[in-house]
């Protein structure tokens, strides 16, 4: 069957978009006040993607942003960030790369690597480096070494980016794993996270 966006976006998909957004929502309002060095917004960007598609996974991504938006401006800038998270995560998924240790690793890495690049781009041409979060304290202390402002922003999006993939990719995967059969059966991408096997569509 030819998957496309069409395929992607079914009933059930679009019940997922406001929970993960949700999720988003609740992460990056506790990484914001709590001023944590990490962001633990992307587990409902990342486990609507592992479960509903690319597509799906892009526009919960961009819906959350647009939420987070509404409290903190800096937010709306991050978008595209969020959006290829989710298409990144979303094809991954498809391609069954979290179905084992291996595919997990690379795909992380690759996710990684994805918001690494384009966050830093964000950060250091729309904000000059400086957004507020708690990782600017990374960057600064990079800059005082003599680096320059991209290097500077680019390692610390690396270093705090990996950290940040872990942690939202571990409890999107917890997540996943908890959802019954009897849903995840319904969902186009859910049967690669099937507990037990033989179960059919």
């Amino acid at each position: 069957m030819k998957r496309g966006i069409k395929y992607d976006f079914s009933l059930l998909a679009l019940l997922l978009i406001p929970i993960g957004v949700s999720i988003g929502v609740v992460g990056y309002q506790m990484s914001t006040i709590l001023k944590l060095p990490i962001f633990v917004d992307q587990i409902g960007t990342m486990m609507v993607a592992m479960i509903a598609g690319p597509w799906v996974g892009m526009v919960t991504g961009l819906l959350s942003n647009v939420v987070n938006g509404m409290l903190n401006p800096v937010s709306f800038a991050f978008a595209i960030v969020s959006v290829l998270l989710g298409l990144v995560a979303g094809y991954l998924s498809r391609w069954r790369w979290f179905t084992n240790i291996f595919g997990i690793v690379f795909g992380c890495a690759i996710i990684n690597v994805v918001t690494a690049v384009s966050s830093a781009v964000v950060s250091t041409f729309v904000f000059g480096g400086v957004t507020g979060a708690g990782t600017d304290i990374m960057t600064a202390a990079l800059l005082a070494t003599g680096q320059a402002l991209w290097t500077s922003v680019f390692s610390t999006n690396l270093v705090t980016g990996t950290i940040n993939t872990i942690v939202n990719f571990v409890f999107s995967w917890i997540i996943v794993n908890r959802i019954p059969d009897r849903f995840l059966v319904k969902l186009n991408y859910g049967m690669p996270y099937i507990k037990k096997k033989g179960v059919k569509r």
